[in-house]
């Protein structure tokens, strides 16, 4: 069994991504909504990609743009509610190693 370690951003993203991977594997019934989570999976793909030159401010944009894109049909999909979570604990994160960025 392995351990998810909740203080790197890294895993922390590709475990949403994954996430996102598997939502749109279900979704083959919908395909607005396939084709709204393949949207959100090419812009996690992009992010992930390219981990380790951005910072976790860059990421917590990245995510906060997936969430404002997102029109009204899918305003309640259980997927913005992970990237919202997910926004929630990179800040904790980064809070937690630069308290200066506390507020935003």
């Amino acid at each position: 069994m392995s351990f998810i370690d909740w203080s790197d951003s890294h895993e922390m993203l590709g475990l949403l991504s994954e996430f996102v991977a598997d939502e749109r594997q279900e979704s083959t019934d919908d395909p607005a909504r396939m084709h709204f989570l393949t949207m959100v999976l090419e812009t996690l793909g992009e992010l992930t990609g390219r981990i380790d030159e951005r910072n976790d401010d860059e990421s917590i944009a990245r995510c906060r743009m997936i969430l404002e894109s997102a029109n009204g049909e899918f305003s309640g999909d259980p997927v913005l509610e992970h990237i919202e979570a997910c926004i929630e604990e990179l800040e904790r994160i980064r809070n937690r190693y630069d308290p200066t960025k506390k507020n935003q």
